[in-house]
This record gives C-alpha cells, sequence and structure tokens, in this order.
C-alpha cells in the first residue's frame, strides 16, 4: 500500500520532455561547463574598501570535453526526449579577499 502512495511522488520527479525553445534555454545555461572547466571573476569597492571574489569549477568532462554546439546539441536531444541530465563529479574552489 504504502508504495502506491509513493509512486506519484517519485514520477513527479522524473525528467520530463520540454519543448526546443525551453531546452534551447535550459541547456544554454548549463553550456559553460562543456569543455569541463568555468570560472568566475569579480571585483569591486565597497564600504570596506577593494574587495574581489573568484572560482574555478572543474568537472569530469574535462576528460571528454566538447564544444559548445556539440554540447547544445547533445543537451537538446536529450531535454526534448525527456531524458535525465548525466551524472557528472567536480570540485569548485573559489574565495573572496
Amino acid at each position: 500500500m504504502l508504495v502506491l502512495l509513493a509512486l506519484p511522488l517519485v514520477a513527479a520527479c522524473a525528467p520530463v520532455p520540454v519543448s526546443p525553445e525551453r531546452a534551447e534555454a535550459l541547456c544554454r545555461d548549463e553550456a559553460g561547463l562543456a569543455d569541463g572547466i568555468e570560472g568566475e571573476v569579480g571585483a569591486g569597492i565597497g564600504s570596506g574598501g577593494p574587495a574581489g571574489k573568484g572560482a574555478v569549477t572543474v568537472t569530469n568532462r574535462i576528460f571528454d570535453p566538447q564544444t559548445e554546439a556539440e554540447f547544445m546539441a547533445e543537451c537538446i536531444a536529450r531535454r526534448t526526449a525527456g531524458e535525465p541530465k548525466p551524472t557528472t563529479v567536480g570540485v569548485n574552489i573559489g574565495g573572496s579577499f
């Protein structure tokens, strides 16, 4: 009985096919990590004086990098078919000063 009650909750977590336009918008956010490396740098001046921050993210995609075009084509096809996102592992190193 408990299994029957949990089934709708599990089904709600499954990937849902989306339109190609929506898939493109969602994939554009992920495309920065197509080659396995992404970073950001920021600088500014506040009431406490100069400030800055930086971060680097490295994922397992670094071992099999894709161009942004290859990544977008694969991602859009996956999302329009309702397939799950591939599992990736990575590390994010950042700091502020």
